[in-house]
């Protein structure tokens, strides 16, 4: 194991230096609260945890929609689903969409992207400014979704095969936490002593399936299983930094680590992701370390993914993008004391193109510690996070007005700027097969 000051992002240089090379990493469906430093018990995050106390933390960061493909649409062009377009598995990133990694590549970085969601494809526009980009369906003896190793060993190669004379860019997504729940054997015993393998085969099963509840007792199982996967996704990404380090990449490096939603695990009557906008499939952790970045710093502002493109041009002194919506949150890094500016937060949930509507929600708005939720039918309700954190009790009109009002007026100007029409990639058989495998009905 690399010792800590060998990496030298982590505040082991007495004097900061220029960021060379920029380190994204996303854990597809990983809530907030599994990590310790986000107040979780279980020790489930001790890499993680070691990384949020030697950077920035961000308390309260949303992912802009509750599943994967709008999600990193909007991370990397930081517009909102209303704006790129990205609703459904066949839907393709436009070209006309600017990316943070398009704007990196004129600045001469060489980007390489590694996922194990197969559906950020870099047919599907995913790869826009990247030189190299890679995703994966599968690894030996998980044919249902790639496990991380098989994603670690594809950025070794290619940071091997790269030139450290040009500064890198590298995004690495994986997947561990997200559904099937299938975590290596030693973590399911330690955190399901009393389970055998065969039985939490049987409950991930019976959950994928989703044709009849759950027992109490089985969804206990599927929690565990779930922080299982969760504490599998911190130990691969020690050896990814370990990696990274060893090959001198961390150096001067830039690190953000987030999530690109979380997942429900019953809170709201759900299971999965994709369905409503509750924190448990928004609320999402967000790190950054590197040069002149303070070591240990708590962020209790509400930021979103749509930030993470403008503050990245901002700490590497690039000119802003006029077409990116996030606002940069390089003040909160660099300042003493940092302001405390109000920003709202846009939730979207886009229709997709199924016979039928299965969304709980359509959309939201994040003012301080209120929440409004917006149904399909245009219902809404206010939740009070600071007292009511489950979003439990949510107040009906008039309540909601000052912030549907907050809303109509938010989406009035996102509408006013420039939208794309998505083109689509139609979905063979063998692409449904792989989407049922992860627990989607197509």
């Amino acid at each position: 194991m690399i010792a800590w000051c060998a990496i030298a992002l982590f505040g082991c240089q007495s004097h900061p230096a220029a960021v060379k090379n920029v380190v994204i990493v996303v854990v597809d469906t990983l809530r907030a609260d599994r990590l310790g430093r986000y107040g979780n018990m279980r020790g489930l995050t001790p890499f993680l945890d070691q990384l949020a106390d030697r950077g920035v933390r961000f308390d309260h960061a949303y992912a802009n929609a509750s599943w994967t493909m709008p999600s990193v649409a909007s991370l990397l062009t930081s517009r909102y689903p209303s704006q790129h377009g990205v609703h459904d598995f066949d839907s393709r990133l436009s070209d006309d969409e600017v990316t943070f990694a398009e704007r990196l590549s004129q600045a001469g970085y060489v980007g390489g992207g590694f996922t194990a969601n197969f559906r950020l494809a870099a047919d599907l526009g995913y790869a826009q400014g990247f030189a190299a980009w890679q995703g994966f369906a599968e690894s030996p003896n998980s044919p249902t979704k790639a496990r991380a190793s098989v994603v670690r060993d594809a950025v070794f190669n290619w940071v091997d095969r790269t030139s450290s004379s040009a500064p890198r860019l590298l995004y690495v997504q994986i997947m561990e936490p997200h559904a099937p729940y299938q975590p290596p054997a030693d973590l399911r015993a330690r955190l399901l002593p009393a389970i055998s393998a065969e039985e939490a085969a049987r409950v991930d099963d019976k959950a994928l399936l989703m044709t009849e509840p759950l027992t109490p007792t089985e969804l206990t199982i599927l929690t565990g299983l779930y922080d299982a996967e969760v504490a599998a996704a911190d130990a691969e990404l020690r050896q990814v930094f370990d990696g990274l380090a060893q090959r001198g990449f961390l150096d001067d490096a830039l690190v953000i680590v987030t999530g690109d939603h979380g997942e429900e695990l019953m809170e709201h009557g759900e299971l999965g992701h994709g369905f409503d906008l509750f924190n448990e499939t928004v609320h999402v952790p967000l790190l950054i370390s590197g040069p002149g970045v303070p070591a240990g710093r708590v962020v209790g502002q509400n930021v979103s993914l749509v930030d993470l493109a403008p503050t990245l041009l901002e700490l590497l002194g690039l000119p802003p993008e006029p077409r990116f919506e996030g606002r940069s949150l390089a003040g909160m890094l660099r300042a003493a004391t940092p302001a405390v500016v109000m920003s709202d937060i846009i939730l979207q949930l886009p229709r997709n193109n199924a016979p039928a509507d299965a969304r709980d929600h359509r959309e939201g708005l994040v003012r301080g510690t209120d929440k409004l939720l917006v149904e399909p039918d245009g219902s809404a309700r206010v939740y009070d996070l600071a007292n009511d954190p489950g979003e439990l009790a949510g107040k009906p009109p008039p309540a909601t007005a000052a912030l549907s009002l907050g809303l109509e007026q938010a989406n009035a100007a996102l509408a006013a700027r420039e939208r794309h029409e998505v083109g689509t990639a139609p979905l063979d058989d063998a692409t449904k097969e792989k989407l049922r495998a992860l627990g989607y009905e197509r």
